[in-house]
């Protein structure tokens, strides 16, 4: 598997994806109990595909965990950041847009057909960006309640965004998800392209980011 080339890997991973999962079990089995390891293989570029997307099993078990407390909020992923400065709201909504349609899963609901749940990725979606003008000495207060509300994983997309005003030049931007689509490396990326594309918006220049050919779902069906 080592010395394979890229295209030739590609090939059987494209391949595999699309067998049944009984017959991939059996391959992996063997795969196993020979030695040979499935991981050199790169993962597949096969969402587009695919009739319905599985849940990977990370998300089924989230998903578990989420039926069984619906109101627990300690899976979400709060991020909390301090603007100082002019700020153009006008730009801001409109790189966050464009966040939502750079990274797919920020635009996937999870449904459920027959018992089954799958992932649905929407093909627009817009950030709503609520805004609340608040006293400096309730800040603290007013982020905690909003970075701790929890999510319904089944009604929308899981990605809450919103920009406390303290003055004319002084923002708190509070950016919640849920653990089903994202988690805190993923989280710091995405604030950091959303400056990029932020900073973009204002200049009036293309955000200088590479393109995304893996996406979570090909990962999922993997």
């Amino acid at each position: 598997v080592s010395d394979m080339d890229k295209s030739a890997a590609e090939r059987i991973a494209q391949r595999f994806t699309g067998l049944p999962v009984e017959q991939r079990r059996q391959i992996l089995a063997k795969m196993h109990e020979t030695g040979q390891s499935f991981k050199l293989l790169p993962i597949a570029v096969t969402r587009h595909d695919a009739a319905r997307i599985p849940l990977s099993y990370a998300q089924q078990r989230m998903l578990f965990l989420w039926q069984m407390e619906p109101d627990n909020a300690a899976y979400n992923v709060p991020m909390a950041v301090r603007l100082n400065g002019p700020l153009d709201r006008q730009a801001l909504s409109a790189a966050l847009d464009q966040l939502v349609q750079r990274h797919e899963t920020l635009r996937t609901r999870f449904v459920s057909e027959d018992g089954v749940f799958y992932q649905e990725i929407l093909q627009q979606a817009t950030v709503a960006l609520e805004f609340a003008s608040v006293e400096p000495a309730d800040i603290e207060s007013q982020v905690r309640a909003e970075l701790h509300k929890p999510f319904d994983l089944l009604s929308g997309t899981l990605l809450r965004v919103k920009l406390f005003q303290l003055g004319d030049t002084e923002h708190v931007l509070t950016v919640c998800m849920h653990h089903i689509v994202s988690d805190g490396w993923s989280g710091e990326v995405l604030i950091r392209e959303c400056v990029q594309l932020y900073q973009a918006q204002v200049s009036g220049q293309p955000a200088q980011l590479p393109a995304l050919a893996i996406q979570y779902a090909d990962y999922a069906i993997w």
